[in-house]
């Protein structure tokens, strides 16, 4: 017998062999994967599983919104939100919750506020901060106040109901409080206090 002849009948046992010998080994590893599978446990679902997908749908909220200008004094204004939805009756309006806000002139002063929950109006151009407020201003002051409405494009803010807190010389009491641009200086703030103004002084050290 030739080597070609040979080498044919070698080749064609060789294949019938691996046609025999790889389903085998497949069907081998396959029962081998459902033997070793790790049982699912429907106790550990994911916590993204709780969320309600309808309750989404029907309340749309943005994460991290903001808002920033500069108003017609030149202070620039900045406003942003823990979260935010649309107001239904309002497509310009945001209802929010978290809501900071940040004011500061070109010379330098500086007032921010820190909500629970208010409104940006950018339809009507103005935005409101309610419950607990925490107000700073400069030079030194430390209020706290339960509403604050003010203006997107020109410096103004209002409070008007009662406001306390520091002073630069002492404890501070007011019926209302107004933020407006100082026409002194384009660009800087103005605080004016209003509606029985009391001041309990705390004389500074005198070495």
């Amino acid at each position: 017998m030739d080597a070609p002849a040979r080498f044919d009948r070698r080749h064609s046992r060789l294949v019938w062999a691996l046609k025999v010998a790889l389903p085998l080994t497949a069907l081998a590893l396959l029962s081998m994967v459902f033997l070793f599978a790790e049982t699912v446990d429907p106790t550990r679902a994911i916590p993204l599983a709780e969320i309600d997908v309808e309750e989404r749908a029907r309340d749309p909220r943005v994460s991290g919104a903001s808002f920033a200008g500069v108003t017609d004094g030149g202070a620039a204004l900045r406003i942003t939100a823990e979260t935010a939805r649309t107001d239904p009756g309002a497509v310009l309006r945001l209802e929010a919750s978290g809501l900071t806000l940040a004011l500061e002139g070109p010379q330098g002063g500086r007032v921010t506020a820190r909500a629970d929950s208010g409104a940006i109006d950018r339809g009507d151009g103005y935005f409101e901060m309610t419950g607990a407020i925490e107000l700073t201003a400069t030079p030194g002051y430390r209020l706290e106040s339960e509403r604050i409405t003010g203006a997107l494009d020109r410096t103004w803010l209002s409070s008007p109901g009662p406001i306390s807190g520091d002073a630069p010389a002492g404890e501070f009491e007011a019926g209302a409080l107004r933020v407006t641009q100082d026409p002194r200086g384009p660009g800087n703030q103005r605080l004016v206090f209003t509606g029985g103004v009391r001041l309990l002084y705390h004389p500074q050290d005198q070495e």
